[in-house]
């Protein structure tokens, strides 16, 4: 199983970097970098649309519903109580959240008891004019802070006392500012009360009964939703990586004639395959964090800086940072190896073979007779034993002079 994955991954590897056993022209590495960017964001695209039906928690938990399950809404606030919208998953207009199937249905529900206040007319009127008097109290406090920030009590006594009509006019629209401050004040507190709507009392409720199992929901969600995310992330990678692995197979199998559209199809589908991979394989690793204790992690570390043991933690990154890089240093060298120890074999084989037509000892360039087992001046084996028939052939001519079997 392992050597047919080795191999599996040899032969796509050769595949990804030649064509017909040659190297790419420059013009050709171009052609595929841009292809392979295309087909890249491409594919990127494609797994972002899928995960979209697992929606973020800001989507399917809205800001504005959690914090009408976590926060004491005053019956005199009406800034909180609105059905808030947001982009439509599917047509990318605007539209009221519980109308979006991707929101929670607790949140859909929120809103509609939601609705019943804030559609009534009075709640719009008595909503815009509690906006227009905390605007204008706005404006009258910042005066007044500007006022008293330039002058104080004493100073004003001593300004009335004063001819001046500029003075008197100041202290005159400071009071006028205080007078219409809380002239607004009462006006606010005129305003209907929230409890008193036609519907608060069932929002109220509902709230109160769900506050609790909403907390729960968005927690067990935050957990699972990267899971859910990577399940749509298959449904998207899997046929595609399947289908370009089954035309890889079928384009490299040895039945196969080789032809240019095969090996295209061959090329094309193993860098396919090669790309697919990677959003997998991030994903998979984001997912390993995901599970990751880190509450105990930063309690660990905590505990670590308390005590002075900090640079454990340190040792510990540069322990794990070099096993990762050894490691993938290792398996670069045991490539290059590989590549010099078949650059070896490779020579030396051809080194006998010309040795054997030329009747000379590959070793000490001696004349020497094949028909004996080895050479007279250097002791240099000239035969080797078949795994066919066990009989002597010519060391590393391909074929068995006995029986004719090719060398395992």
């Amino acid at each position: 199983m392992f050597h047919a994955i080795k191999s599996f991954f040899t032969r796509t590897k050769s595949r990804l970097f030649s064509f017909n056993n040659e190297p790419f022209s420059k013009f050709s590495i171009l052609f595929i970098i841009l292809l392979d960017i295309f087909l890249f964001i491409t594919i990127l695209s494609g797994i972002g649309s899928e995960t979209e039906m697992s929606p973020k928690i800001d989507i399917k938990y809205p800001s504005e519903c959690q914090k009408h399950f976590t926060v004491e809404h005053s019956s005199s606030e009406y800034k909180d109580f609105f059905i808030p919208t947001q982009l439509s998953y599917s047509k990318h207009k605007s539209l009221p959240i519980h109308e979006d199937r991707r929101t929670a249905p607790l949140c859909v529900e929120l809103y509609e008891k939601v609705a019943v206040i804030v559609n009534s007319e009075t709640f719009t009127s008595n909503k815009k004019l509690q906006n227009n008097l905390k605007r204008d109290n706005q404006k009258v406090l910042l005066k007044i802070d500007n006022i008293e920030k330039r002058y104080n009590t004493a100073l004003f006594e001593k300004i009335s006392l004063s001819k001046d009509s500029n003075y008197k006019a100041i202290k005159k629209t400071y009071y006028e500012l205080l007078e219409k401050e809380k002239n607004i004040e009462n006006e606010l507190k005129g305003i209907k009360q929230l409890s008193s709507y036609e519907g608060y009392k069932a929002y109220e409720d509902f709230v109160t009964q769900n506050r609790v199992k909403v907390q729960e929901e968005l927690a067990s969600y935050k957990l699972w939703k990267p899971f859910i995310s990577f399940l749509y992330l298959l449904k998207f990678t899997l046929p595609l990586l399947i289908l370009s692995f089954l035309l890889y197979r079928f384009t490299t199998r040895v039945k196969v004639v080789e032809s240019i559209p095969t090996k295209i199809v061959a090329l094309i589908s193993s860098h396919i395959i090669f790309i697919v991979l990677v959003p997998i394989f991030i994903n998979i690793m984001y997912l390993v964090y995901h599970i990751l204790p880190h509450e105990y992690l930063a309690s660990l570390f905590e505990l670590l800086y308390q005590f002075g043991f900090v640079f454990l933690g340190y040792y510990f990154l540069m322990f794990l940072t070099i096993v990762v890089l050894g490691t993938i240093i290792f398996f670069i060298q045991r490539g290059v190896a590989k590549k010099e120890q078949l650059r070896k074999e490779i020579k030396e084989k051809t080194l006998h073979i010309d040795a054997y037509n030329q009747s000379i000892c590959p070793n000490c360039k001696n004349r020497v007779d094949y028909s004996k087992n080895y050479c007279g001046y250097c002791k240099e084996m000239l035969f080797r034993e078949c795994s066919s028939c066990q009989n002597k052939t010519v060391k590393y001519i391909e074929y068995c002079m006995e029986c004719g079997e090719k060398e395992l």
